[in-house]
């Protein structure tokens, strides 16, 4: 009997064995592979499908680490691609770029799945053919170019392989979803929406500001103080500090650059080209078959016919006018025909690969041979802005070593013949009590970052901007942030009270100005009474305004809940205003077919993609899926370390 029990167990632990080592074979265990993953391991992130064996999980398809960012990477150069500010690596994983890619490739992988479940097999043809249909793809001549496809496919960073991939998966897409193709919204939905979307309304507005409410009586010291009390934080004191610093950019330095008139012949004699300025010729030009045709045009001029109507005589065209041009802009045997003559007129005709050219000088701007006197005053700029970065970096090294050996930035600063600057009681963004910005240059963000870090008398070490400007700084002193007393805010609290108080009489006057206009008094005497006026707006649609007449933001909103000659207050950041609507201005389908077309379009997409994101939850909930949140954390920690 113990022998049998020893078999039975040698054999349960064998098939314990195996499973493990299976699970090995054909991929990672779930659950357990963080803890047994090497050092610089390929980490998975993502798996979809599986047996699950209790806490394990054998075989299914993963998501890889390395895969991951690449996707990633190439969903951001995606976007950087088509925006003219470039998101760094740590800006897109702040805005959850790295989670959108894991949803993409996952989706690749269950849409494969399904589709390999259903047996829907996409051919070469009909790749190919989608290929050739896609007007990304197509040259000027509108068919399919090869280089343009292989243009398009290196922007996006796509190999071809992937994106046929893509493309076959996108087709068996198209035919397992099938009604999505067709889906259409019914005509009465669309055509409601469009009217709502597209209906414009004029309204009358009148603005009833606070700051013009100047009825309101002074506070009583019980006043003043009720409102510090529940308001105190408000009339905060923002920390300040008197500060010594030196702060220097290439142009602050470029004055001390050394520069020979051997240095400066040398950049003239490289650049002349740059300044000689060439002659330049005023041109129009007839393009004919053959020499018949450009001597008969000659030959015209010659007998006393404009140059435009003998060239229309010969060819039924119109002159082409060239313009002012250079020799260079032209071809070869061309720009000698063209500038050989020395005076206005018509040249000899001339044969290109073009054909026959019969040409008039109309103008002759004489060119100039620029001199080393003439421009050695722009030389010498040059030269000092571009050494200046160069000396800029000794600068720094210098004032470095100095403040090693010396310790005090007034010291340092007089042994190397530098300015410091000094300011008493800034905040962080340099500006002093009275509110003027005292702090101010290229690298002032940056200096006074550093210097808002400093303890009291600390001086920060030799900062540099990522645009290569110098600075270092010092605390000469530290007021901290603190909220003041009644008496020493009493001023600034009188003034919050007041205007509070006016805000609070200026809805009171804008509701009773809507009252009485609803009562059909008439609207513009009532806007005199609070010193205003009627302004009358533009057609706007509910999602558009007219800064203009003030009709912006809540206006807007309470403008299409009116109905016609009605008015109501709304409060507004400065006080009130009264919106009355004065006409409204239907949408009609059958005005605009192709707003309505498109819209319908826009709509029909709608609902596919929703109908295409409901498959894609139950493809999950079928297959499953299983992300490993801490590899996918520590995968972006990473990133942003680098």
């Amino acid at each position: 009997m113990n022998r049998f029990r020893k078999i039975a167990g040698s054999i349960v632990l064998a098939l314990i064995l195996g499973v493990i080592l299976l699970a090995f074979v054909l991929g990672d265990i779930a659950g357990v592979g963080g803890s047994l993953r090497l050092a610089g391991a390929d980490p998975v992130v993502s798996r979809i499908g599986g047996w699950h064996l209790g806490p394990i999980t054998i075989g299914g398809t993963t998501i890889k680490g390395r895969e991951l960012r690449d996707q990633f990477s190439r969903e951001l150069e995606q976007i950087n691609s088509r925006s003219s500010t470039r998101l760094t690596n740590d800006q897109a994983i702040m805005l959850g770029l790295p989670t959108r890619a894991l949803r993409n490739l996952e989706q690749r992988i269950l849409l494969d799945h399904a589709i390999a479940d259903l047996g829907i097999v996409v051919s070469d043809d009909q790749v190919r053919q989608a290929i050739a249909e896609t007007a990304a793809f197509h040259g000027p001549d509108g068919k399919f170019s090869p280089a343009q496809y292989q243009g398009v496919l290196q922007n996006l960073r796509i190999t071809e392989a992937q994106y046929i991939a893509d493309l076959r998966r996108d087709i068996a897409l198209g035919q397992m979803l099938g009604m999505t193709s067709g889906v259409s919204l019914p005509t009465v939905m669309r055509d409601a929406l469009f009217r709502y979307r597209r209906e414009q309304r004029i309204a009358e507005v009148v603005q009833v500001q606070g700051a013009r409410m100047t009825d309101v009586p002074a506070p009583t010291d019980e006043q003043v103080k009720a409102y510090y009390d529940a308001n105190a934080k408000r009339f905060d004191l923002p920390e300040r500090r008197s500060l010594s610093f030196i702060a220097l950019t290439p142009e602050d330095v470029a004055a001390d650059v050394q520069v020979t008139d051997e240095q400066l012949r040398s950049m003239f004699n490289d650049r002349k080209a740059e300044f000689d300025k060439p002659e330049r010729r005023d041109i129009d030009q007839f393009l004919v078959n053959d020499e018949a045709q450009a001597k008969k045009i000659v030959e015209l001029v010659g007998g006393g016919k404009s140059f435009e109507d003998a060239g229309k005589e010969v060819t039924g065209k119109d002159v082409i006018k060239l313009g002012s041009v250079t020799q260079r802009d032209l071809p070869g045997d061309l720009a000698t025909a063209a500038f050989e003559p020395k005076a206005p007129g018509l040249a000899a005709p001339v044969k290109t690969g073009l054909g026959w050219h019969v040409v008039r000088i109309n103008k002759i701007e004489p060119g100039e041979t620029a001199t080393f006197e003439a421009i050695k005053g722009r030389l010498e700029q040059d030269y000092r802005a571009q050494v200046a970065p160069d000396l800029l970096v000794k600068r720094i090294d210098d004032l470095e070593k100095t403040l090693t050996r010396v310790d005090n930035l007034d010291t340092a600063a007089e042994q190397l013949q530098l300015k410091v600057r000094k300011v008493e009681g800034v905040d962080a963004e340099g500006r002093d009590a009275t509110g003027k910005v005292v702090v101010d240059g290229p690298w002032a963000a940056d200096m006074l970052a550093a210097a808002f870090r400093l303890r009291d008398g600390e001086t920060s070490n030799v900062g540099e901007t990522k645009v290569g400007h110098l600075y270092v700084v010092r605390a000469d002193k530290v007021t901290p942030a603190r909220t003041p007393s009644l008496d020493e805010a009493k001023e600034r609290v009188v003034a919050a009270w007041t205007e509070v108080e006016r805000r609070k009489v200026a809805v009171t006057r804008a509701k009773e100005i809507a009252d009485r206009a609803n009562a059909v008094a008439e609207l513009a005497a009532l806007a005199r009474t609070v010193r205003s006026e009627v302004k009358t707006s533009q057609p706007i649609t509910r999602l558009q305004s007219d800064a203009a007449s003030g009709l912006v933001g809540p206006l807007v909103t309470k403008l299409f809940e009116l109905e016609p000659g009605k008015s109501a207050a709304v409060t507004t950041d400065d006080g009130a205003a009264v919106v009355r609507l004065r006409e409204i201005i239907p949408a009609d389908p059958a005005s605009a077919p192709a707003e309505a077309e498109k819209l319908g379009k826009e709509l029909d997409t709608a609902a596919a993609n929703d109908l295409a994101s409901q498959l894609v939850a139950a493809l999950e909930r079928r297959y499953g899926v299983q992300r490993d949140a801490n590899a996918f954390a520590a995968l972006f920690r990473i990133e942003q370390q680098q």
